[in-house]
């Protein structure tokens, strides 16, 4: 038997059934704004971080610039002082020759004066009369001056590295204290400068000194410097007195010694308390050449950057100043010559320096030669033999050493 269904089924299943959730927009899930959130802070710390790197590598890249600029400023010094180091090992004449080819890099000034180097100008010659004199300096009144303990601390304060930079380059030379203002040295050591500077482990720096006069003629050759600003040196006696076979030593600064002297490196890479070593070598008097003015012929080993220094005998009183090597190229011995004393004391009192005077001595025992005098001292002869300067510049004479 079949069955109607009934019409109220279908309402039932209807109101008996679940009703559809609603939809949630993308824009309103927070999964969403989580992610977005997310991406932002990820994208912010990877800015950040190329920030922190590119400017870590334009640092590096800055210091990488400065640390080669000063490997290539370094390396350039060294070559300098490397070019230094072998000519001081050549002849006198190829130092002559060659100096004036080296000049030094960018940022080096030398010598290291105060106020700067002269590279020209003329050298006030000697004057006839007494109103043409140069006005000197004034000895350094103001401290007082303590006589050094022994013969080697006397000259050793007393004895000074010269430095003059010339037209033609650097020049090295050496010089003494004749007053606690002035320093006197060989012309042929500042040539044509006007200044020049003076050390040693006394004046504690190096000091500015002005060329006050100069003559390099009739067999002279004579500067006196005038210092200024430096402590209270000793000065040296000139003695008239020189006898052949006295016992005399040189004292000064041959580039031979000087050059492996570490001070005398310092001193050229600026470093101003550094003072190389006074160099001393000792022996006699060989011969009295009767010139005008006398020469002192004598065994005391000189060379290059000599030229200027004293010779003194036993006392500690300069009987010469050394100017000249005198080669012979057939034996291969060498002289050394200095310009006595008495002539280097009328120079100085012609230019109004005051010079102290050791009184007259009389010859040692067995002494066969009398003092030199300037008054009895006989026109000078010319030479048949080279003679060079003990600074590596050539003498009046000229010649090969």
């Amino acid at each position: 038997m079949s069955q109607t269904p009934s019409p109220a089924a279908p309402e039932q299943e209807t109101h008996n059934g679940s009703l559809p959730a609603s939809v949630v927009p993308w824009y309103r899930r927070p999964l969403f704004w989580g992610l977005l959130f997310f991406l932002g802070l990820l994208l912010l710390a990877i800015w950040l971080f190329w920030k922190e790197w590119q400017a870590a590598e334009n640092l590096k890249g800055q210091i990488a610039s400065e640390t080669t600029a000063l490997q290539k400023q370094n390396q350039a010094r060294e070559d300098f002082l490397a070019r230094l180091r072998q000519l001081l090992k050549e002849e006198p004449c190829e130092v002559q020759r060659k100096l004036p080819l080296v000049s030094p890099p960018p940022g080096i000034a030398w010598p290291p004066l105060a106020d700067g180097a002269a590279r020209s100008g003329d050298v006030l010659p000697e004057a006839s009369e007494p109103s043409a004199r140069p006005t000197p300096a004034s000895p350094q009144a103001s401290q007082p001056v303590k006589t050094p303990q022994g013969f080697a601390a006397l000259m050793e304060q007393a004895t000074v590295l010269v430095l003059a930079l010339r037209e033609e380059g650097l020049s090295m030379g050496s010089g003494f204290f004749v007053s606690p203002g002035h320093v006197v040295t060989n012309a042929h050591v500042v040539g044509s400068a006007q200044k020049a500077v003076v050390v040693n482990k006394a004046t504690g720096a190096p000091l500015a000194a002005r060329v006050l006069r100069a003559v390099q003629s009739n067999g002279r050759d004579f500067a006196v410097l005038a210092v200024e600003g430096g402590p209270a040196i000793t000065p040296l006696t000139l003695s008239n007195d020189v006898w052949r076979t006295e016992r005399v030593s040189a004292w000064g600064f041959p580039g031979a010694v000087t050059n492996d002297d570490p001070q005398f490196s310092a001193l050229l890479k600026g470093n101003a308390a550094a003072a190389p070593e006074v160099v001393y070598t000792d022996g006699v008097v060989s011969v009295i050449l009767e010139r005008k003015p006398a020469l002192i012929v004598h065994t005391a080993t000189v060379s290059q950057g000599n030229s200027g220094g004293p010779l003194v005998n036993d006392k500690g009183e300069v009987v010469g100043i050394n100017t000249f090597i005198k080669l012979d190229d057939e034996s291969y011995r060498q002289s050394s010559l200095a310009i006595v004393s008495a002539s280097l004391a009328e120079f100085l009192r012609a230019a109004g320096v005051p010079v102290t005077m050791a009184a007259p001595s009389g010859p040692d025992q067995g002494s066969s030669q009398p003092a030199v005098q300037t008054d009895g001292a006989k026109p000078a002869q010319n030479s048949d033999q080279p003679q060079t300067s003990s600074d590596g510049v050539k003498g009046a004479q000229g010649g090969k050493p």
